[in-house]
């Protein structure tokens, strides 16, 4: 059974929101996150996701100095971006 945690939503005119993570939820030994990760939010009404994306997912590759970068991953790390739809056209 997952563990459950109540938390509040705090919205900013200017700078965005924040969501305040009681520090049961981080005590938890099954909280995935520790201090300065980076996170990616994926938005799926009604619910959103919270993950660590990985290397690859930071990067725009259709940047144009990406784009050889991109040609010289290993075919299997240009797989994992083609999946995502990250690749450059």
């Amino acid at each position: 059974m997952a563990n459950v945690y109540t938390t509040k939503l705090k919205k900013y005119p200017k700078s965005g929101a924040m969501i305040y993570i009681p520090q049961d939820a981080l005590e938890d030994p099954e909280f995935p996150f520790k201090d300065g990760d980076i996170l990616r939010i994926k938005m799926e009404n009604p619910q959103i996701s919270i993950i660590k994306p990985a290397w690859f997912e930071l990067i725009n590759w259709s940047e144009p100095q990406m784009r050889q970068g991109f040609n010289d991953l290993p075919e299997e790390i240009q797989a994992q971006i083609r999946e995502k739809g990250l690749a450059p056209e």
